[in-house]
């Protein structure tokens, strides 16, 4: 049985995660901000919910705690978690809003990978590590240059751990592009992107799913990032 620790778990692409790897027998271990009341029902003893009040050093320490009583060791670290919000218009709010990104995207995933690798490092059979980052991060969207720069900041701490913790643990990321519309969207703009995509439908997750177990199957791949996106990357303006 594996064990897989999760973050941003509690909703999307997160929450499905959870409940395919449960499926499949695992162990998984779910970092959410959000309380065990909101997260949704999931009646499986393999799963163990960690809620954290925030994505810095206070999250880690909380969160660490937690594993230390319930793993050994961790076969799979998917960093998940994100905050998909505008630049503000205030410069008022620039800081913040840059740092809270800067908190999900960049430091919590660094602080955890630091933090899981006894428990992941092993020469022969190498714990794996997969950030889910986003296709903005290398044509980033000029109405979300804040969070493109931290998710491209991501992009470059998968290949730089991929470095330093060869050959014990695999680092690699998925760029995901459309792969689940938000309730707020309309009719036009899914069709503007339909307009901008190679194949021209909604992907759901499944893709990514099926991404991260390519990553965590193939003991080859470190260092690298796969774009799920129906080749929108490549149509982009």
């Amino acid at each position: 049985m594996r064990t897989i620790v999760i973050t941003g778990s509690s909703r999307r692409l997160g929450l499905f995660l959870v409940e395919k790897f449960l499926s499949m027998g695992d162990t998984v271990i779910a970092i959410t901000r959000s309380p065990p009341q909101d997260f949704p029902s999931i009646s499986s003893k393999h799963l163990h919910l960690i809620q954290v009040a925030s994505y810095d050093q206070i999250g880690i320490t909380k969160a660490m705690q937690e594993i230390e009583t319930l793993a050994d060791s961790v076969d799979l670290l998917i960093n998940n978690a994100s905050m998909y919000d505008a630049d503000p218009e205030s410069v008022e709010d620039l800081e913040t809003h840059y740092l809270s990104l800067f908190n999900v995207h960049m430091l919590f995933p660094t602080l955890l990978i630091t933090a899981l690798k006894e428990r992941m490092y092993n020469e022969s059979q190498p714990g794996v590590v997969v950030n889910i980052t986003d296709i903005y991060a290398d044509n980033p969207n000029p109405e979300y240059s804040l969070y493109c720069s931290t998710k491209s900041g991501l992009e470059s701490l998968t290949q730089s751990f991929a470095k330093k913790f060869a050959p014990g643990i695999r680092c690699n990321s998925i760029m995901p592009g459309p792969i689940q519309f938000l309730e707020q969207h309309t009719e036009q703009q899914k069709s503007q992107v339909y307009k901008e995509t190679l194949l021209p439908f909604e992907g759901g997750y499944m893709p990514v799913f099926q991404a991260v177990t390519f990553l965590l199957d193939n003991h080859y791949v470190t260092g690298t990032s796969i774009k799920v996106d129906g080749g929108r990357s490549i149509c982009r303006g």
